[in-house]
């Protein structure tokens, strides 16, 4: 074992490894900023420096590997000045007004501001914030007066997505965050995941909010306001009411909904059982007529454009059945108002989602039917939690309610949607009972389950052998697709979701600051939730939902026939 001294404190070590991260594991504290485990490592923003015995010059300590006998201090009046004067140079340039600030309760610029009492020393007022703001996106938005140059955004962008969308330049009006040729986002071959978002330490980074649509149609009397809420929400709500993390909210969402005003409250879980029964038919029926292979999943928007973007050759092997997002939407504005009595065109159909390009996908020209918006709002996470605190909602004490039951019910194959693998677990459940015509017992994929980000597997179904992968970050589907698997090997199918987790992780979930981050894998505790319902729910099986079997035998007919196959599929076509 080798030994250094951290703060007066003998610290053993047996592994190459940062000051920082030796630090932290001994419960040792030193501030940062820019640092972002796995991603952004560079010492960019100086916060984060320590003062090494024997050296003139303070070291950053996520970039400096420690040594055998190396005697370090954190926190000596040296590092404290520097500390506060590098804080005090970026409050220079960062418009401080925390107050209307949608991150000031886990902002962690503000949290160092505090700690380390620091002030600008000229303040950075801006009289017109409009050359300092993007908001041409349908789901991102950046403001650059609160922006710190930190780079997590443009590490995020490189390491999680693979496209560098987003980067740190000076086009000779200075260092900011840039878009390629300064074009709108949506123009670019981002994807719109919203990675850089959930990155940003800061409100430099937002989605685009879609709140104003919300609270107009809730105080419009002629607007029937349904929401849904996608099956990641209730796995990271708690979070933003300190409830801690893997807490299931699932019954105090749907009553925080009811306190809002909404009129009906349904679940994205139904759109994801409506999704498998369109796509596990889909699957047998390429099966059956053999091809065309492999069928890429549909349900990642993000996805879905690093098609358009990178591979359109692939468009007519993404499966053409909706996302759940979509699929619901289409159903609320077709099936349901045959329910109530309604007049469709006063259906306005709101979706709380974990997903940034969500917002995209709502607005896409395509998603519409008979003049009708399939959605007509998507909020995130973030944004709902916000109309909760907004209306004093105590959220953490609520009684819990269920939803209601024409589009609420869900299996336990529609609950783990959210999770990487969870799409291609609850088709196959469905699929191999179609093929099969049998209720099968073994239902459980533990192979396509957990976080690499490339998971392959044979299943059988029927007799036949077919070849699956699962695949989550969009960088692996660049490094999957490089590597020429898809020439060696025939899939048949193959799910892709561009966060990596899945949508548990998605850019619309809360911010999770960077120590917690390096402390525990957020993606494995939001996803244990929906394990934990998948594994309590009596029915576990899409085509087992009571709700859907009614839909399908009053309105929609079969599925994949008729009515249900002009409603609920589309085929995306090349720009």
């Amino acid at each position: 074992m080798n030994k250094v001294v951290i703060n007066e404190k003998i610290v053993e070590f047996n592994e190459a490894t940062t000051i920082l991260k030796l630090a932290g594991e001994n419960g040792i504290d030193i501030s940062t900023l820019c640092f972002l485990d796995d991603c952004n490592e560079i010492g960019n923003c100086g916060v984060c420096v320590v003062e090494i015995e024997g050296r003139d010059e303070l070291a950053t300590s996520c970039t400096t590997y420690v040594e055998d006998g190396m005697v370090i201090n954190t926190n000596s009046e040296k590092v404290q000045n520097a500390v506060k004067d590098r804080i005090s140079t970026l409050l220079d340039k960062h418009e401080f007004k925390c107050g209307p600030c949608k991150r000031r309760e886990n902002c962690e610029f503000l949290k160092l501001v505090i700690k380390h009492k620091a002030r600008a020393n000229k303040p950075f007022v801006v009289a017109d914030k409009t050359p300092y703001v993007d908001d041409r996106s349908k789901s991102i938005v950046i403001d650059r007066t609160k922006c710190v140059l930190c780079g997590r955004c443009e590490a995020a962008c490189e390491k999680k997505t693979g496209t560098g969308s987003i980067k740190l330049a000076d086009n000779g009006d200075g260092l900011k965050v840039t878009f390629k040729d300064n074009k709108c986002l949506d123009d670019t071959n981002c994807i719109l995941c919203g990675q850089c978002v959930a990155a940003c330490p800061v409100d430099a980074l937002s989605e685009k909010s879609h709140m104003d649509r919300v609270k107009e149609a809730l105080a419009d009397p002629e607007k029937h306001v349904i929401v849904a809420m996608a099956p990641s929400v209730r796995t990271a709500m708690g979070e933003l009411f300190k409830m801690g993390y893997g807490v299931d909210v699932t019954g105090r969402l749907y009553t925080s909904m009811r306190k809002l005003g909404f009129d009906k409250i349904f679940d994205i879980n139904f759109g994801a059982d409506m999704t498998i029964m369109e796509e596990a038919t889909e699957l047998a029926q390429r099966l059956e007529n053999n091809g065309p292979f492999p069928m890429f999943t549909s349900c990642c928007p993000a996805w879905v454009r690093q098609v358009e973007n990178y591979y359109p050759e692939f468009l007519d092997n993404i499966s053409t059945a909706k996302s759940p997002q979509q699929i619901f939407g289409t159903a609320s504005k077709t099936y349901y108002p045959t329910l109530e009595g309604l007049d469709p065109k006063n259906v306005f159909t709101v979706t709380i989602m974990p997903c940034t390009a969500k917002k995209f996908e709502a607005d896409r020209p395509e998603n519409e039917y008979e003049g009708l918006r399939d959605i007509d709002a998507v909020i995130t996470t973030r944004e709902f939690a916000k109309m909760i605190k907004d209306a004093k909602i105590d959220f953490a004490n609520l009684e819990d309610s269920t939803a209601d039951p024409a589009m609420g019910e869900y299996s336990g194959a529609g609950a783990i949607f959210g999770a990487t693998g969870g799409v291609m677990e609850a088709a196959l459940r469905s699929a191999k009972d179609f093929i099969e015509k049998k209720e099968l017992k073994e239902i459980e994929y533990e192979v396509v389950r957990g976080l690499n980000g490339i998971k392959e597997a044979t299943v059988n179904i029927a007799g036949k052998d077919i070849n699956i992968a699962v695949i989550n970050g969009a960088v692996n589907v660049f490094e999957f697709i490089k590597a020429g698997r898809l020439e060696g090997k025939e899939y048949h199918f193959i799910e892709v979701m561009a966060c990596s987790g899945g949508c548990v992780n998605g850019g619309g979930q809360p911010h999770v600051n960077s120590i917690d981050r390096a402390k525990m894998d957020i993606r494995a505790v939001r996803a244990s939730v929906l394990y934990n319902q998948d594994k309590n729910l009596p029915k576990r099986k899409s085509h087992e939902n009571s709700a859907i079997i009614k839909m399908y035998e009053n309105y929609m007919g079969r599925p994949g026939h008729g009515l249900a196959h002009e409603l609920l599929h589309m085929k995306y076509n090349k720009k």
